[in-house]
């Protein structure tokens, strides 16, 4: 099956970081339209979304292919595993349609070439049917292929082609896709035609997504309560050595990877290749100094709504955000009362892994901004919170470096997923 390359939000992050659960579950709270790959040797899987709900799961070996729930377990399973790959990729929603639809699909014709069919035809054929018709195109020569999808009284598709030259990809959509599949398919190609069990609109299945899962590993639960670091003193001690891995945040989503305290200062270079007996999780006072700085970021932000807006509209927007990706991120609840800031202060009562909490909190900090953004769309509102952000990352540079942070504060001014 073809799977029509997308625009890349993310690509070749590592399943030794990567919690593919939760990056799934972050991706329906964001509303996103694309999918997301899985690749080890041997095996690809792929996750379909449309709007923030997971509509269909395929994935491939050399022995199997599994669809829909199956193949969403499956993929779940082996993310569990270290060294895959983990994407995720925008497309239009029609194209997650067409590409759902042949998953679904009924199969008409198998392996047409293009010696003995003519695509423009054969295509013109199927719009006047008017039925619901989609057409995979596997180019020879090249890797790639493309996806004809009818739509009405009119046919469109998506191809992306990877290939030697001063090009080596090319990606299209639209009536531009389908006129490329038609000059890359008068070089040869091999067409498979597939009938669409409903309308469009109406094949997608839906399919509960996954729920962030609440890790055991994870602070005592004692209370942690911070103040900011214009507050407290240096301490005379360099904070032990560690390497937090990147928390991959970009619009619309952002993967969950585990955070870890290395042991071997010479494995520095090679942070994919971490032994499970040289990594530990984050000691109580780490911790403390993470929600800390997270404490900073959302004074940062509520300094920055403050500014703009000379009112204090930003905690009611918060809370408002907390309650809306608690089902994800239920240490956040504010019902739970496991976290609480008021005046500054962040204090975390409750049991989470480090890169869940940054993770949800920075997505209830973009929650809270896009709310305000479009209430007062001529205040700036998102200019003040990028200078309040960029003053405190000069004021805590090595401690956002200690814990990867700056991706997920750039996070909370990402535009809303569409």
């Amino acid at each position: 099956m073809i799977v029509p390359r997308g625009k890349p939000v993310h690509e070749n992050l590592s399943t030794s970081y990567v919690n593919v659960a939760a990056l799934l579950a972050d991706l329906q709270v964001n509303e996103f339209t694309g999918y997301v790959s899985v690749e080890f040797w041997g095996y690809s899987g792929y996750v379909f979304l449309s709007r923030g709900q997971i509509v269909n799961a395929y994935e491939a070996t050399e022995a199997i292919i599994q669809r829909e729930r199956e193949a969403l377990d499956s993929l779940l399973s082996r993310a569990q595993a270290r060294n895959g790959k983990v994407g995720f990729f925008q497309h239009p929603e029609e194209v997650i349609q067409a590409i759902t639809g042949i998953i679904n699909g009924e199969p008409v014709h198998r392996d047409l070439s293009s010696d003995f069919t003519s695509l423009e035809k054969l295509v013109e054929k199927l719009v006047k049917s008017g039925e619901v018709w989609y057409v995979e195109a596997l180019f020879e020569g090249e890797q790639g292929g493309g996806i004809i999808y009818t739509l009405g009284d009119r046919a469109e598709g998506v191809v992306s082609v990877e290939s030697a030259g001063a090009e080596p990809r090319q990606t299209a959509l639209g009536l531009d896709g389908l006129k490329l599949i038609y000059e890359r398919a008068a070089k040869g190609a091999t067409f498979n035609v597939y009938r669409g069990v409903a309308a469009p609109a109406a094949s997608i299945a839906a399919i509960k997504p996954p729920t962030a899962p609440r890790a055991e590993a994870a602070p005592p639960a004692a209370a942690v309560s911070v103040r900011r670091a214009s507050d407290v003193g240096q301490a005379e001690e360099p904070p032990p050595t560690i390497r937090v891995p990147e928390i991959h945040i970009a619009p619309p989503a952002s993967p969950v990877v585990d955070m870890a305290l290395v042991e071997d200062a010479d494995d520095s270079d090679s942070p994919l290749e971490l032994e499970d007996e040289s990594t530990r999780p984050l000691t109580r006072e780490q911790y403390a100094e993470l929600v800390s700085l997270m404490g900073e970021v959302v004074s940062a932000v509520e300094a920055g709504v403050t500014d703009a807006l000379r009112r204090a509209d930003f905690l009611p927007s918060f809370r408002e955000a907390l309650i809306n990706i608690a089902t994800h991120y239920p240490f956040l609840d504010p019902f739970a009362a496991e976290f609480e800031y008021a005046g500054g202060v962040a204090t975390f009562r409750g049991k989470a892994r480090p890169a869940d909490f940054v993770v949800g909190l920075a997505q209830a900090l973009r929650l809270a901004v896009a709310d305000l953004d479009r209430r007062s769309p001529d205040t700036g509102v998102r200019s003040h919170i990028e200078m309040a952000l960029r003053a405190l990352r000069q004021r805590r540079q090595a401690e956002f470096d200690r814990y990867g942070l700056e991706i997920a504060t750039n996070e909370i001014l990402a535009p809303a997923a569409g």
